[in-house]
């Protein structure tokens, strides 16, 4: 059958407008996490932006029915869930603090990729031969992103480059398995109670290590910052669900991409670091096969 487009009427354009929002708040937040990074242990970061990011979901939850909405039949494949995210949260803010945004969002592009691989693995989902070779461009886009020939930012070496790429691959990891649980649970659930159970084990597990080692004290001006980036993320976060809820995945998807062009305006803007011409042509190819996996998804559903 010929593939028609779908039509986008004024949820799918307010579900798109969201979408932008969404990762342009995620990336806000990635931002003021990264500045703070090198002075503070990731757990510590964790639990208090988690805090922080639940003020604008129990807003939400108020609004639309109170704290039931948050209530859940399955606490544990939640817990589950929750600590996979936790993980994959703090590596990725292990890795801001040696990597540029661009740099990481060059490798957490690998996402999609790495969902459809774990879902053929895992789910025993059909994966064509298109699929393959996106996935397989994907990962060459990966090998092209961190070049070791490439020219360093200043106070950067490559044993260090090195430990936060794989801290970054490590997150994206952690962030497919998040993903492929939320496939399999995500009937029956409200919407906010994955966000809700996301956070409640970031706290958790952020004030369980902050009791466990010597932890640096947290200033005023540092609290202030992990405010916003939690109000940030915590609103970026309820953007996102309602995106899913009002337009297809296949339509919000492709604007995580643009965190790309957030990252790189961070990253010079507050530490003078343009991105190499062998990210932008690795994060290009990485995309490409990320929105060609999307659009086979879209068309297979379409069709």
């Amino acid at each position: 059958m010929a593939l028609h487009a779908p039509h986008i009427g004024s949820a799918g354009l307010s579900g798109i407008l969201l979408a932008a929002t969404s990762f342009a708040f995620a990336t806000g937040c990635d931002t003021i996490l990264k500045l703070l990074a090198a002075g503070h242990p990731g757990y510590q970061l964790l639990a208090m932006n988690g805090l922080f990011a639940l003020i604008p979901i129990f807003v939400r939850a108020y609004l639309t029915g109170g704290p039931s909405s948050l209530a859940t039949p399955r606490p544990l494949l939640h817990a589950i869930r929750g600590t996979m995210g936790a993980l994959s949260a703090l590596a990725a803010i292990f890795a801001y603090s040696r990597l540029s945004l661009t740099g990481f969002y060059a490798i957490v592009f690998a996402g999609p990729l790495l969902v459809t691989l774990l879902s053929a693995l895992a789910l025993h989902e059909h994966v064509d031969r298109a699929r393959w070779i996106a996935i397989g461009a994907g990962f060459v886009g990966i090998l092209v992103v961190i070049n070791p020939f490439q020219p360093m930012h200043a106070g950067a070496t490559m044993g260090s480059l090195m430990i936060g790429r794989l801290a970054a691959f490590a997150s994206v990891f952690c962030y497919a398995v998040s993903v492929i649980m939320v496939r399999r649970m995500r009937s029956g659930d409200n919407s906010m109670t994955f966000s809700f159970f996301g956070y409640i084990v970031s706290i958790a597990m952020g004030l369980l290590l902050w009791l466990l080692f010597d932890t640096p004290d947290l200033s005023f001006g540092d609290i202030a910052h992990l405010f916003c980036s939690g109000i940030l993320g915590g609103i970026g976060s309820l953007c996102l669900m309602e995106a899913y809820h009002r337009a297809p995945i296949a339509m919000v998807a492709p604007f995580q991409y643009t965190q790309i062009f957030w990252g790189a305006l961070a990253s010079y803007a507050l530490w003078n670091i343009p991105p190499g011409s062998s990210l932008i042509a690795g994060a290009s190819i990485v995309a490409a096969s990320g929105l060609f996996i999307i659009y086979r998804d879209m068309r297979g559903k379409t069709v």
